[in-house]
């Protein structure tokens, strides 16, 4: 079975700049899903900076809130370059908004082909062309 990552984006009904991501993660052990308000210029930026080619640094969407001096990370997604042939890494951490210390993360193997589809989701569901943007990715063996 095939691992998926979903980003769903719902626009606030005034056009405000925050609107709420509901993430899924699904994998042959498990799946699990959380939300919260981001700005959608900040996955405009994520999406655009999927197009570097090889990634020499990890592209990096994070999202969390901060107390008392301290950040709390509630969706995070790093997509990195591994080994020599052209594949990437995604490491997927999602906690629940409310209860952070409740979370899922796992760590998919995936590739270019796979990466600049979700790249092309991402950008049109920004412009508000379909409702989400899947990265396809597989168990990586080291999860």
């Amino acid at each position: 079975m095939n691992c998926t990552l979903t980003f769903e984006y719902e626009f606030s009904r005034d056009d405000d700049d925050f609107g709420w991501l509901l993430a899924r993660l699904q994998t042959p052990d498990f799946s699990g899903r959380n939300g919260m308000w981001v700005q959608w210029q900040d996955l405009t930026d994520f999406a655009a900076s999927l197009s570097q080619y090889p990634f020499n640094a990890p592209a990096v969407c994070e999202w969390g809130f901060g107390e008392e001096g301290k950040f709390t990370p509630v969706t995070k997604l790093s997509l990195s370059a591994a080994g020599v042939r052209g594949g990437l890494i995604a490491d997927v951490f999602l906690a629940n908004y409310y209860e952070p210390a409740n979370f899922v993360q796992s760590r998919l193997e995936t590739d270019y082909p796979s990466v600049a589809e979700f790249q092309r989701q991402l950008a049109r569901m920004m412009r508000r062309e379909v409702s989400d943007a899947t990265l396809i990715g597989s168990k990586s063996n080291n999860s």
